[in-house]
């Protein structure tokens, strides 16, 4: 960061992580946030009615460490996960990250940074890089037409917690991608 500041002097954030028979993927995610160069962090992983003995296995090894936050409930979707991560965390900030996603070291640093450095905008995310049966770099601009018809937002918004909760937090009734 370029100044000499206390750990204490810097804004807890909170990763919510909702998953849903996610064994394959969820240890990769969770490791990723761990080893962010950001330090106040807290993980809450939200148990969305997981059925798989993989995705249970890997919550029982991943809920006992210290940063972890577990919350298990009935199987309601990604909304009500998300909004049940953001009601169980005591962060500044917010940030979403979907259980077969991982993101760079630096990820929440540099979200922070930018969010802080340029008052105007109310959140931001970050580029994506698609791996599987679509694969490459995919690099969205805001545009508020589209917005209005189509989800634009990727889902990994990084937000104050103050910011996401005065103008709304997710919508449960919205089901099958446009939750977000």
């Amino acid at each position: 960061l370029g100044v000499s500041m206390e750990i204490s002097d810097f804004p807890l954030i909170s990763v919510i992580v909702p998953c849903f028979n996610s064994g394959r993927t969820i240890k990769r995610t969770i490791l990723s946030i761990k080893n962010q160069t950001w330090v106040q962090k807290e993980i809450i992983l939200v148990n969305d009615g997981s059925t798989d003995e993989l995705t249970l296995n890997t919550i029982r090894e991943l809920g006992d460490e210290e940063i972890v936050k577990l919350i298990n409930q009935k199987n309601n979707g990604l909304a009500s996960a998300r909004n049940m991560g953001v009601n169980q965390s005591s962060g500044t900030f917010l940030f979403f990250l979907d259980a077969d996603d991982w993101i760079e070291p630096q990820a929440l640093e540099m979200m922070y940074l930018h969010l802080i450095r340029n008052k105007k905008y109310g959140y931001v995310f970050p580029d994506i890089y698609l791996e599987g049966k679509r694969s490459g770099f995919i690099e969205k601009e805001f545009n508020l037409f589209e917005q209005f018809f189509l989800n634009q937002i990727p889902y990994c918004i990084f937000i104050s917690k103050e910011n996401f909760i005065k103008y709304g937090i997710y919508d449960e009734k919205m089901k099958l991608g446009y939750e977000d």
